[in-house]
């Protein structure tokens, strides 16, 4: 029997957050978007909980930290985001870039399972700087 998910007031206002924001977040700028409302442990466990169920998947960036962006194709256990996420080393934000459909291929033996694409430069509004 699968376990019944609750809708709590503190989920929906993390929610709002992902749903205002057209890129990845990472665990500080959800706490400071929240503005005090949910403390930062809270806020962790809501993101494990909609990671396990597949409403958002992880990105660790090379900087070390991990960004969370909504998901578009994946469900409960089975991520399917597997596309390029974009670091701009200007604003400091992390972008979800448009699947191309083209995976490396691997070796003869090799298995994947999922992939994580991180490429690092300048968005477009930093570049016009």
């Amino acid at each position: 029997m699968e376990k019944q998910r609750r809708n709590t007031k503190t989920k929906k206002l993390v929610m709002d957050v992902f749903r205002h924001e057209a890129g990845a977040l990472c665990h500080a700028d959800i706490v400071q978007r929240l503005e005090g409302k949910i403390d930062r442990v809270t806020v962790y466990r809501i993101l494990q909980g909609f990671f396990d169920e597949g409403i958002i998947h992880r990105i660790s960036a090379e900087n070390g930290k991990t960004y969370y962006a909504l998901c578009h194709e994946c469900s409960a256990g089975h991520h399917a985001d597997n596309h390029a996420h974009f670091y701009c080393m200007g604003c400091k934000t992390v972008s979800c870039l448009e699947a191309t459909g083209q995976l490396p291929q691997l070796p003869q033996g090799y298995s994947a399972s999922e992939s994580s694409w991180f490429i690092s430069g300048y968005c477009p509004n930093c570049r016009a700087v």
